[in-house]
């Protein structure tokens, strides 16, 4: 018998952790449901310890509760990892699983290891509830009711359709028919426009072909001509360029006489407007000494 409860104390030891000398730590949380003494504390899914008690603190103007919780002697758990308190299933008991952190430093023991609360699976299977009801009011059934006036819109389109295709399928196919005897009738002088116009257009290409060899010689005759006569050219242009420079330069005398010439002309009609007689009995203008 006694045998029998050493067993058994050595399986519960082994089931917490608690096989030898351990170290302390603790976590605030806001739940605690389903915490209590003895409640498992493991390492990434590895039993490594237990709870020793829950006392509710007053924190921040609120109730919280801290979690003492003893664990393997000279465990390192890095100071960036999270006691989450959870169940790996429906039916499984509550227990603490610290999450791993990747911190090359480690708590020391007595410190606080972060807590993190489990989810209340109702809560959460009642606000996704809530959501898909949501979800069904606001958006499938206007949707629904949309679809339902879109297939009825659809359907009374496809019997007007129908009605228009009986009713008037019959001249269509007629109408079509005739259109594709007319257009069998027009191919054969449709296709005969084509080659006299493919003749013509060859016809087209031979004269401009011919057209261009001509204006090639044109122009080769054409620079044989500036070629032959470059120097006449050169000295045709000198010469004007001379007559040009000599007229610049007497332009002012030309423009002068031709504007005395102008004075003289004034006068003269003037004076013959005034006694006409002159023409006739005119004479030579006596001297200013009377002679």
């Amino acid at each position: 018998m006694a045998l029998f409860l050493v067993g058994i104390v050595a399986t519960i030891a082994l089931l917490t952790g608690r096989t030898g000398a351990t170290d302390h730590y603790h976590s605030i949380y806001k739940n605690v449901t389903g915490v209590k003494f003895g409640t498992i504390v493991l390492y990434e899914g590895y039993p490594i310890g237990q709870v020793e008690d829950v006392i509710p603190v007053a924190k921040g103007g609120a109730m919280k509760f801290m979690v003492n919780y003893t664990v393997k002697k000279d465990w390192k758990i890095p100071d960036d990892s999270k006691a989450r308190i959870g169940a790996s299933g429906l039916l499984a008991a509550i227990t603490i699983n610290i999450d791993a952190g990747v911190s090359p430093k480690a708590y020391i023991p007595g410190a606080e290891i972060f807590g993190k609360e489990a989810a209340d699976i109702l809560a959460v299977v009642g606000e996704v509830a809530g959501k898909v009801s949501n979800i069904a009011q606001n958006d499938i059934r206007p949707l629904l009711a949309t679809i339902d006036k879109t297939v009825e819109i659809l359907a009374t389109t496809i019997h007007t359709v129908g009605t228009l295709v009986d009713e008037d399928g019959t001249k269509m196919i007629k109408t079509f028919s005739l259109l594709a005897q007319q257009m069998n009738a027009s191919i054969p002088g449709v296709l005969k426009n084509l080659e006299a116009s493919t003749e013509n257009f060859a016809v087209l290409s031979k004269d401009l072909s011919q057209t261009r060899a001509k204006l090639d010689s044109i122009l080769n005759k054409g620079d044989g001509i500036l070629g032959d006569n470059q120097n006449n050219i050169r000295k045709s242009i000198q010469e004007l360029r001379q007559v040009t420079s000599s007229l610049s330069r007497h332009i002012d005398s030309v423009n002068q006489n031709i504007e005395g010439t102008a004075r003289n002309m004034y006068e003269f009609s003037r004076e013959i407007r005034k006694n006409p007689g002159v023409l006739l009995s005119g004479g030579a203008p006596k001297d200013k000494g009377g002679k």
